[in-house]
């Protein structure tokens, strides 16, 4: 009797530890009003919010891999350890530990997605170029600052 309830409270706490581990899933609005607090222009906000949802579903905490060379992407932009930041500690062209790219803070993303862009513009993004580029991109009319 003791083990069935000490086996079923171990399940609970493992159920509880997962469900927190996933991310937090951003409306549009809600990452509108980020990218406008990390200086993207309102002009092109239509293009990093296809971008966002194509490369993670608008999921803050998505990692994914391994990718080429056993590389991982990190956060809502899936920022690549292969080039932009260092797993583990600080480093890559954007100077981050990838890890602070998997949680709801996406300033720090914005900031080395700008980095990116600045660099290798959209295209650096796959999922930009299959479902964005040259497509009908989300209208952010109704969201207000």
């Amino acid at each position: 009797m003791f083990r069935g309830k000490a086996a079923l409270a171990v399940m609970a706490v493992v159920l509880i530890s997962l469900g927190s581990a996933e991310g937090k899933i951003m409306s549009e609005c809600e990452a509108v009003k980020e990218l406008q607090n990390g200086r993207i222009s309102r002009s092109m906000i239509s293009n990093w919010l296809c971008l966002m949802k194509q490369e993670s579903g608008m999921d803050t905490r998505l990692v994914s891999g391994p990718k080429t060379a056993s590389s991982y992407n990190y956060g809502i932009f899936q920022i690549s350890s292969l080039k932009w930041c260092t797993r583990g500690r600080k480093g890559g062209i954007c100077n981050q530990r990838c890890e602070d790219f998997a949680d709801d803070n996406i300033q720090d993303d914005i900031a080395c997605a700008r980095i990116i862009y600045n660099q290798d513009g959209f295209k650096a993004w796959g999922g930009w170029l299959r479902q964005c580029k040259n497509k009908a991109l989300p209208n952010i009319s109704g969201c207000r600052r």
